[in-house]
């Protein structure tokens, strides 16, 4: 062990992630899987229920409620379980620092591998099965509807920003990495949290209006 990565150890600043061939290699392979299987595979968001409007939803809420409880595992529960395991083991590291047990650390860089993926998955199926039906036909519910997909879809940025931290393709030394990881944590829960609010509201409030009531 270098003097370098001892230091860094005791001062409880995990070593950058290495570029590891084989480890890239399998990450691409699994996202290739997982892309293809969002673009190929069944339409998640059709809602063979028949919801109407009744309930003044946004599509982001109508997506959650429908085919219960798949569609809330699938688009909330999972992203948002690997962002905050990650969150969680961010903060055990800061305030541990070197005595953190090493099942902390393999966790985060579990999570950190497997978010990137899935988030990219989630986004190209909402992409091709409800973001381009819905701006071909006009159907957005207003302003709250557009905000609260657009910040939703707009978290594949951070959660694969952070797998390419954990395979070593940025954030090459230790402190800029540990500096990068944070910051994709912390953009991910704000862009996050804004389309939990949005989603959550009804879209009259800003202005939607139903033009044609069933």
């Amino acid at each position: 062990m270098s003097t370098s990565t001892a230091s860094r150890q005791r001062q409880g600043v995990a070593p950058a992630p290495v570029l590891n061939p084989g480890l890239a290699a399998a990450v691409l392979a699994f996202t290739g899987v997982l892309s293809l299987a969002a673009l190929l595979g069944p339409n998640l968001v059709a809602d063979e229920l028949g919801m109407t409007m009744s309930m003044n939803m946004t599509h982001y809420m109508e997506l959650l409620a429908v085919h219960q409880p798949r569609n809330l595992l699938i688009f909330m529960a999972l992203p948002v379980v690997l962002a905050e395991t990650l969150a969680i083991s961010e903060l055990a590291i800061l305030f541990r620092r070197g005595a953190v047990p090493a099942w902390v650390r393999k966790t985060s860089r579990v999570a950190g591998l497997l978010a990137g993926p899935v988030m990219l998955a989630i986004f190209l199926h909402l992409m091709l099965n409800a973001v381009v039906p819905l701006t071909l036909s006009g159907g957005w519910r207003g302003p709250a509807d557009v905000v609260a997909v657009g910040f939703y879809l707009s978290g594949v940025v951070p959660l694969v920003g952070i797998t390419l931290v954990e395979l070593g393709l940025i954030g090459r030394d230790a402190a800029s990495a540990l500096k990068w990881h944070a910051t994709f944590i912390a953009i991910f829960l704000v862009v996050a949290h804004v389309a939990m609010i949005f989603g959550m509201l009804d879209p009259s409030v800003l202005g939607y209006r139903m033009l044609h009531q069933h």
